[in-house]
């Protein structure tokens, strides 16, 4: 049987059921697999919505958040404020969006990885870039 779900769908749904694994084994293959399994989307699905399976499984989590963060700018009254308090209000708001600390700790475990470190600054510049484009 086809899996009938979008590729959004997928997405979430991976990343729902990755964050329970991510605390005992990181953002690693074996969360990957696991999620998978627990999702119940077949791997070879997941990897083409995860082509680098648990890199981007956690660039999705990074990915989240900044959404979390922009959702919450744009509902804020922050015209009164002066821009830099603005910049600190949206700072707060991305820290603010995060819901699993454990998945950050591991995030940035994995991104200072030698081989995952360009990932990470251009997800947290991008973050930045959100910021900036949303005020």
């Amino acid at each position: 049987m086809t899996d009938t779900r979008s590729t959004p769908e997928l997405r979430d749904a991976l990343l729902d059921a990755a964050l329970i694994h991510v605390a005992f084994d990181g953002w690693s293959p074996a969360t990957f697999d696991a999620a998978c399994a627990d999702a119940n989307v077949d791997a070879a699905l997941a990897q083409g919505v995860f082509p680098r399976r648990h890199v981007d499984l956690a660039l999705a989590y990074h990915a989240r958040g900044d959404a979390d963060m922009v959702a919450r700018l744009k509902r804020e009254p922050m015209d009164a404020l002066r821009f830099r308090d603005r910049i600190a209000s949206a700072v707060r708001f991305r820290l603010e969006a995060v819901e699993d600390k454990e998945a950050v700790r591991r995030g940035t475990t994995l991104f200072a990885l030698p081989q995952h470190a360009a990932d990470g600054a251009k997800a947290i510049w991008g973050t930045c870039d959100l910021i900036w484009d949303t005020l």
